[in-house]
């Protein structure tokens, strides 16, 4: 990972890429209800301008990681696996507090 401080924008954009990606993949398996989540994590980061929101954001979006069995971690096929992995960790990244707003 890169000792350089990043910002907002570009947390917010690595979260949004995650997101497609799990979009894509909810597609690739016929999972609906991933896909309405990716439509939902969309609409939370789709205003957000400020560290502040970012954090907010990125909190409400990894709340969907505090289930068990069938929660949103729970996936049954690799692509979406790969894809809920990647967007945990960027939504961790997103609540930093060493982002940048520019």
């Amino acid at each position: 990972m890169s000792t350089k401080p990043r910002t907002v924008e570009a947390a917010r954009t690595e979260i949004l890429s995650a997101i497609a990606e799990v979009r894509a993949a909810a597609r690739l398996g016929r999972d609906e209800q991933r896909a309405h989540t990716a439509d939902w994590l969309d609409g939370l980061f789709a205003d957000v301008s400020d560290r502040r929101g970012l954090r907010e954001a990125s909190a409400q979006g990894l709340t969907l990681y505090r289930g068990g069995m069938g929660s949103f971690r729970d996936v049954g096929y690799a692509a979406a696996g790969h894809a809920v992995d990647r967007l945990y960790a960027a939504l961790r990244r997103g609540r930093s507090w060493f982002l940048r707003n520019s």
